[in-house]
Protein backbone atom coordinates (compact mmCIF):
# COMPACT_ATOMS: atom_id res chain seq x y z
CA UNK A 1 0.00 0.00 0.00
CA UNK A 2 2.74 2.14 0.82
CA UNK A 3 4.61 1.42 -2.02
CA UNK A 4 1.77 2.55 -4.23
CA UNK A 5 1.24 5.48 -2.55
CA UNK A 6 4.84 6.68 -3.39
CA UNK A 7 4.82 6.08 -6.90
CA UNK A 8 1.37 7.68 -7.48
CA UNK A 9 3.79 10.71 -5.67
CA UNK A 10 6.50 9.97 -8.27
CA UNK A 11 4.45 10.14 -10.96
CA UNK A 12 2.90 13.38 -10.05
CA UNK A 13 5.02 16.14 -11.50
CA UNK A 14 3.00 18.92 -9.30
CA UNK A 15 4.94 20.89 -6.63
CA UNK A 16 2.62 19.35 -3.88
CA UNK A 17 4.47 15.79 -4.48
CA UNK A 18 7.77 17.36 -3.15
CA UNK A 19 6.36 19.00 -0.15
CA UNK A 20 4.40 15.75 0.58
CA UNK A 21 7.64 13.77 0.75
CA UNK A 22 9.86 16.59 2.37
CA UNK A 23 6.23 16.38 5.27
CA UNK A 24 6.86 12.67 5.01
CA UNK A 25 10.80 12.24 5.67
CA UNK A 26 9.89 14.83 8.33
CA UNK A 27 7.77 12.72 10.54
CA UNK A 28 9.38 9.94 10.02
CA UNK A 29 12.97 11.49 11.60
CA UNK A 30 10.54 13.08 14.35
CA UNK A 31 9.17 9.73 15.58
CA UNK A 32 12.66 8.37 14.94
CA UNK A 33 14.21 10.99 17.18
CA UNK A 34 11.56 10.09 19.89
CA UNK A 35 12.12 6.23 19.76
CA UNK A 36 15.61 6.83 19.95
CA UNK A 37 15.44 9.09 23.09
CA UNK A 38 12.95 6.70 24.87
CA UNK A 39 15.69 3.69 23.54
CA UNK A 40 18.59 5.42 25.19
CA UNK A 41 16.63 6.67 28.14
CA UNK A 42 15.71 2.86 28.99
CA UNK A 43 19.43 1.75 28.70
CA UNK A 44 20.72 4.12 30.62
CA UNK A 45 18.53 3.11 33.34
CA UNK A 46 19.57 -0.41 32.89
CA UNK A 47 22.87 0.34 32.28
CA UNK A 48 22.74 2.30 36.00
CA UNK A 49 20.88 -0.90 37.11
CA UNK A 50 23.67 -3.03 36.29
CA UNK A 51 26.61 -1.28 37.68
CA UNK A 52 24.69 -0.46 41.04
CA UNK A 53 24.80 -4.60 41.29
CA UNK A 54 28.42 -4.64 40.80
CA UNK A 55 29.39 -2.63 42.83
CA UNK A 56 27.41 -4.26 45.62
CA UNK A 57 28.82 -7.74 44.53
CA UNK A 58 31.93 -6.16 44.60
CA UNK A 59 32.08 -5.08 47.69
CA UNK A 60 30.22 -8.24 49.10
CA UNK A 61 33.09 -10.11 47.77
CA UNK A 62 35.78 -7.82 48.94
CA UNK A 63 33.98 -7.73 52.58
CA UNK A 64 34.25 -11.35 52.48
CA UNK A 65 37.90 -11.63 52.20
CA UNK A 66 38.70 -9.17 54.91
Amino acid sequence: MIMKMLKHLKDENIGQTSVEVILLIGSILVIAIICGTYIYRINSQINDSFNQTLDKGRSYLLNKLN
